[in-house]
């Protein structure tokens, strides 16, 4: 530059000022070209309520040909986002129990090994954790070989955590994190056996969290919330605004307590293409049962002092997509080895799948009902929540194995005396689908209209072809889950009598498919919409 001012005549002077003239220009195109100083990258990698779904799985929503998720698909992507960036991190939001048969033979031993081979950074606690009783909750944890946290349960009577570690700091590319694991009040104990946790008890999580916000913020850059929140699980079927609703309890939180960077929560199995920011909360979820691994891309300004981009990736993992990770495929055979006595006796065959459904009576749920009903013939109806049932069996061999995956808990049938006014009660919850209805067993018959106020959604109501009776005394048969007031159903906690018979549901769902040689699903529609029989 400065040879051709010479060559054009500049005098002295002028050729002086080109040559500042051209220390800045090389200065602005270095600034220019160098990366923003301030902004620091992460990668976050994030699951929720796996659920025991150790293997790969058939969505009928997803695909009815290619299976998706499974433990060893997750562990490969993780190891490969992270090889490919240091600057990654892996949380999971609670709700590794309770699923395929794998939980709960080994009252969630296998699944917490499993989760030791999965390269999470943390993960909070899900209320199934507790659904094996909340000692044995504790021995579990105790094998996790990952950051476990929780900071709101605790042992009840005393200021002491159930399981004392309420977070965690981790430093990365230069960003100091800190990571909480609380669960909500309301989602632990409106869907935990009240008997599975005697000895703890949730505290207000709204409390909790600004108490560890403001011991984290002198320390730390960032907070990320891992959370266990909302109402139970209904997958998001009708775009953003289904979405929306099932996350409300975690927008709601976000707004009262200002100062979470991120939320990862589980608990509605409602996945959030789209991160819902609310009060400057990212929030992120997935549907559930490993069907997806969510990444969430940031850029944290340090200067600014908060996330100034974010931008989600957001799609299920389908199998043939990915090559399992040889780890994890060997931790999962040693367990299914071990429980192959068990799992593998045949119990029968089914001339079609058995499937399920929140929101009216199902193939499961017309089983699970008759199977109830059939232990004590002389009661006039049984129920089960939608919820309890968490896996669909398809046409061929039922096995042992397949129907502990279809109902993994330990719940017993509990016998009640009930007057017709409190039933009506309980069905009318259910209507409102917050729970899901309530699958009935043969001669029962139920419409509703869940947008209707409580006290008027219930169209029709039949037991054994007479219309409910407020004043008549009913024997009902159901799980002491749903008996003790669970899914929200506290109507049937005023019933006149109850006794737990300690049989198990999944005994007499077994000792009831024995009689088929071939059982045919039973599709009536026992409790229907108004909207679909319109």
């Amino acid at each position: 530059m400065v040879e051709r001012a010479e060559k054009l005549g500049l005098d002295h002077a002028g050729k002086s000022e080109m040559k500042k003239f051209a220390v800045l220009f090389v200065f602005v195109l270095f600034v220019v070209s160098m990366p923003a100083a301030q902004a620091q990258k992460l990668n976050i990698l994030y699951t929720n309520d796996l659920h025991s779904h150790l293997d790969p799985l058939i969505v009928p929503w997803v695909s009815t040909t290619r299976k998706v998720g499974g433990f060893a698909n997750i562990a490969a992507l993780v190891k490969q986002e992270k090889a490919k960036d240091p600057n990654t991190l892996y949380f999971d939001a609670g709700d590794f129990f309770a699923g395929p048969y794998m939980s709960s033979l080994t009252k969630g031993e296998a699944i917490i090994d499993a989760a030791n081979y999965l390269g999470l950074d943390a993960a909070c606690v899900g209320n199934h954790e507790y659904d094996y009783g909340w000692q044995n909750a504790y021995k579990q944890f105790q094998l996790a070989k990952f950051p476990l946290l929780n900071g709101n349960i605790f042992v009840k009577g005393t200021d002491k955590l159930h399981w004392d570690h309420p977070y965690i700091i981790k430093k990365v590319n230069g960003i100091r994190l800190g990571i909480i694991g609380l669960h909500e009040k309301f989602a632990f104990e409106d869907t935990v056996a009240p008997e599975m946790i005697t000895g703890v008890e949730v505290r207000d999580e709204k409390v909790y969290l600004r108490k560890y916000i403001k011991e984290l913020q002198p320390k730390t850059d960032l907070i990320i919330l891992l959370i266990h929140i909302g109402i139970p699980g209904t997958q998001s079927t009708t775009g953003e605004a289904d979405v929306i609703r099932n996350h409300q309890h975690d927008i709601d939180l976000a707004k009262a307590v200002p100062g979470v960077d991120l939320m990862i929560t589980g608990h509605p199995h409602s996945g959030t293409p789209k991160p819902i920011v609310v009060n400057g909360t990212i929030i992120v979820s997935t549907d559930a049962y490993t069907i997806e691994l969510g990444k969430l891309e940031i850029t944290y300004d340090k200067k600014l002092d908060k996330i100034v981009d974010h931008k989600n990736h957001y799609g299920y993992l389908f199998d043939d997509e990915v090559e399992d990770d040889p780890v994890m495929v060997g931790v999962i055979n040693k367990w299914k080895k071990k429980l192959a006595s068990i799992t593998e006796e045949k119990v029968t065959t089914v001339t079609a799948p058995l499937t399920r459904s929140y929101g009216e009576s199902s193939a499961m749920g017309n089983m699970t009902a008759d199977a109830i009903l059939a232990a004590y013939p002389d009661y006039d109806l049984a129920v089960t929540n939608s919820g309890g049932l968490r896996e669909d069996i398809d046409t061929g061999v039922v096995t042992v194995g397949k129907l502990v995956s279809v109902f993994p808990f330990p719940n017993t049938i509990v016998q009640l005396e009930i007057k017709g006014r409190y039933l009506r009660e309980a069905f009318e919850h259910g209507a409102g689908l917050t729970n899901g209805i309530l699958q009935v067993s043969n001669g029962v018959r139920f419409a509703y209209e869940e947008s209707e106020p409580v006290g008027k959604r219930i169209r029709t109501f039949e037991i054994k072809g007479e219309p409910l009776d407020d004043n008549k005394t009913y024997k009902v048969l159901t799980s002491n889950y749903l008996a003790d007031g669970g899914d929200g159903f506290f109507a049937f906690g005023k019933a006149d009598s109850y006794k737990n018979t300690g049989l198990q549901m999944l005994d007499a769902m077994i000792k009831y498919l024995k009689q088929f040689k071939s059982y045919e699903p039973n599709l009536e529609k026992r409790v229907v919409s108004v909207r679909t029989m319109q």
